[in-house]
């Protein structure tokens, strides 16, 4: 059962609750952060991303984890930045399930590990989400500011 955002009138915090272990966490117990780099090699770079893709999203709907971002540098290089609950949701983990383990040898197959996993706790956060199309049209207000 994957991990629930909870609404909760906790003084306006933000909760978690895991339907694998029964927990939950709020948001003062430290949002944590993990962070990795691929060389992908030339020619498998739609595999490889694929392949995250598809890991990634059995990792938050099954998991619970908040979602990642996946990053292609220009000397073909790819990083992502994953965020959990906290670092004690993070390594409670259960074992990756069959699926899990054949996507993470398939991105292995496509791309060499050079960095991570580094892990930290965030300490502050002033990453914004944006839709595609709110970046499209950014620069729709560049006049309004000349």
């Amino acid at each position: 059962m994957p991990t629930r955002l909870v609404d909760c009138t906790n003084n306006g915090k933000l909760a978690f609750t895991s339907g694998l272990r029964g927990q939950v966490l709020t948001r003062q117990d430290g949002m944590h952060a993990i962070y990795f780099k691929w060389k992908v090699a030339s020619g498998n770079e739609r595999h490889f991303e694929n392949a995250w893709l598809t890991l990634t999203e059995l990792i938050r709907d099954e998991r619970g984890g908040l979602g990642s971002r996946l990053h292609r540098c220009a000397d073909g290089y790819y990083f992502a930045y994953a965020q959990w609950p906290s670092e004690a949701f993070w390594v409670a983990q259960p074992e990756a399930t069959a699926r899990m383990v054949e996507l993470r040898d398939q991105m292995r197959e496509f791309a060499e590990l050079v960095e991570g996993p580094l892990r930290g706790d965030v300490v502050v956060d002033l990453l914004v989400s944006v839709t595609p199309d709110q970046v499209k049209h950014a620069g729709d207000c560049t006049a309004e500011h000349e």
